[in-house]
């Protein structure tokens, strides 16, 4: 069930970095040739500051029509980041995702930063692990029992 699950089965250990004052045509290229579709600002301290994603690249520099060569990274990123415990489930997870729109989750182990959860790998793993027919089996039932009931 996915409320007993944890986050630390299916997030993503690797972290792709990019630094504030690179470009967001830098940004593309990176996560062209990484097949990712986020990565973390850091500063010139290697702090993770912000995110930039694929979604920001369409929205604040594509469909404005800014040249990507001349738009800076700390320009366009998400700021703050949002944390959420290793020992977390994948509801809990859910939840703050849905709570605060976002779709990029870093997860922490002792104020560490150790991974980044994902909508993606959240449908993912509800692909492979969920059984529809006992879903919508569940769903039909409790329709008839609130039938009865009128």
């Amino acid at each position: 069930m996915l409320t007993l699950e944890s986050i630390k089965k299916i997030l993503t250990h690797k972290l792709e970095v990019i630094h504030l004052q690179e470009t967001a045509q830098e940004a593309a290229r990176k996560m062209k040739h990484k097949d990712i579709g986020s990565l973390l600002v850091v500063d010139q301290s290697d702090e993770h500051i912000g995110i930039v994603t694929e979604k920001d690249l369409a929205s604040k520099v594509c469909s404005q029509n800014k040249k990507s060569t001349e738009v800076f990274v700390n320009e366009i990123m998400s700021s703050p980041l949002l944390y959420i415990d290793y020992n977390a489930t994948l509801e809990e997870a859910a939840r703050k995702m849905v709570d605060n729109k976002i779709q990029h989750l870093l997860v922490k182990n002792a104020n560490m930063v150790v991974g980044i959860l994902t909508t993606s790998d959240l449908s993912t793993y509800l692909r492979q692990n969920i059984d529809l027919d006992e879903v919508n089996a569940s769903i039909l039932e409790s329709l008839m029992e609130q039938e009865k009931t009128r």
